[in-house]
């Protein structure tokens, strides 16, 4: 299984940040690659905690790579987390995990965390050259997605 962790520095509160990432619905209009996001069953919600299943579609034209799968996401509101997992698909297992820390009242630590594994070696050793490169565009897009929605809060 391999491993990735980026993170970020944004100027968007905990509680903003948290909404951008919890909003997995709403990724096909922002995140890199995301060409369909859809919220596949009912949201169960406990406390703080809502549970649900999604179904993305990933793209990425320039190598005709096209997969769907479906993840488990689990976001928790007090904890400022979103975790994602999947085996679904064109993966074996892959889990991603956001995590949101509060720097100031307008400044928060975004980091992304993935663990995957493919069930193709060859998507597997592929993926190894675009997946940081992937989740770093994915944090610049998440970055612009709040400034977009927060915009007195942004840079």
């Amino acid at each position: 299984m391999a491993f990735l962790r980026v993170e970020k520095n944004v100027a968007l509160s905990a509680d903003q940040a948290f909404a951008i990432a919890a909003d997995v619905a709403s990724y096909k209009d922002f995140v890199p690659m995301v060409k369909r996001s859809t919220i596949r069953d009912e949201v169960l919600h406990e406390g703080a905690i809502k549970k649900f299943s999604a179904d993305l579609e990933v793209a990425i034209d320039r190598m005709n790579i096209h997969e769907s799968f479906t993840s488990y996401v689990v976001a928790d509101a007090d904890e400022k987390t979103v975790s994602a997992t999947s085996e679904h698909g064109p993966v074996k297992s892959l889990q991603a995990v956001w995590k949101i820390v509060a720097l100031t009242p307008g400044q928060s630590n975004i980091s992304v965390e993935i663990n995957y594994q493919f069930k193709n070696m060859v998507m597997q050793i592929a993926a190894g050259g675009f997946m940081k490169m992937g989740a770093q565009r994915i944090l610049e897009a998440f970055e612009q997605r709040g400034q977009k929605l927060y915009p007195s809060k942004s840079v």
